[in-house]
């Protein structure tokens, strides 16, 4: 099931204690204070990865010295997520909002506070790697492989890429669930002169009731491409994100990152 909850605590308030005295440079970059790691996250456009647990939890103890000392979960840790560590015990009003069950408990939040995953009890390096792979938007050359295995990189030269906007992504899934996922041909919907299919009826309603809300900006086209380049180009889902709670395409990796560096550039300019 996937988590629809919102944080309510105040990000002013809480500071994080870390469980570990000290954080090696090639290890995960775990942050301290969660307001300025939140500040990051959007600045950044990331998600935050939050390991709760606690000094006396031995399954935490284990995850810490097995999971994140696999070298491909640190690169993608580090590379997609803002990382912060978490003792529950003081940290109470953190572990009431997320709605922490047991220890550990990985979460995973969006900018806008939104949890898009939990995830009770200890987790080996495996497992978290696939479901950071399902969450992480960003285009790393290094996960190719794990991609091709992916049911979008099979599709993508399936006749639903040529036939609907977006390389038959659904809108919804992507901006609501953080998930990059190819719609149903059977499932769809037209609106500005274009054809939009999703993985699910409630998907297509909820596009239907407000389809200004999963629409992308500037009609789907790469914004630094026309400003820099002064070319419309058609952006890829795949390269893309969330910005504002607003879907953001661009033609490439590197034109995303252009964009995150100064969005305020690209967004006040005509």
């Amino acid at each position: 099931m996937r988590a629809k909850h919102y944080l309510v605590f105040s990000l002013s308030l809480i500071f994080i204690q870390s469980l570990s005295s000290y954080v090696q440079g090639e290890e995960i970059h775990w942050q301290t204070n969660l307001k300025q790691a939140a500040q990051q996250a959007r600045a950044e456009n990331k998600a935050m990865l939050i390991q709760i647990g606690a000094t006396w939890c031995g399954f935490c103890h284990k995850m810490e010295k097995e999971t994140y000392k696999d070298p491909k979960v640190i690169k993608h840790v580090n590379s997609c997520f803002i990382p912060i560590r978490v003792d529950a015990d003081q940290n109470a009003e953190l572990v009431e909002a997320i709605g922490v069950a047991g220890l550990p408990t990985t979460a995973i939040i969006t900018p806008q506070l939104k949890i898009v995953k939990k995830i009770s009890g200890y987790v080996a390096a495996p497992e978290l790697e696939g479901h950071l792979n399902k969450i992480c938007l960003a285009n790393h050359e290094q996960e190719a492989p794990l991609r091709s295995k992916q049911p979008i990189k099979k599709m993508s030269q399936k006749k639903v890429t040529a036939e609907f906007a977006f390389k038959g992504i659904c809108l919804v899934s992507m901006l609501d669930d953080q998930l990059l996922v190819e719609g149903l041909p059977k499932i769809s919907s037209d609106y500005n002169g274009r054809k939009i299919c999703f993985t699910s009826v409630e998907h297509k309603q909820k596009f239907d009731s407000n389809p200004d809300r999963y629409w992308p900006a500037f009609e789907g086209h790469c914004r630094v491409s026309q400003l820099d380049q002064n070319q419309s180009v058609e952006g890829d889902p795949h390269a893309g994100g969330v910005y504002r709670e607003k879907l953001v395409f661009f033609s490439s990796a590197s034109e995303r990152d252009r964009f995150s560096s100064n969005p305020s550039h690209y967004l006040l300019q005509k």
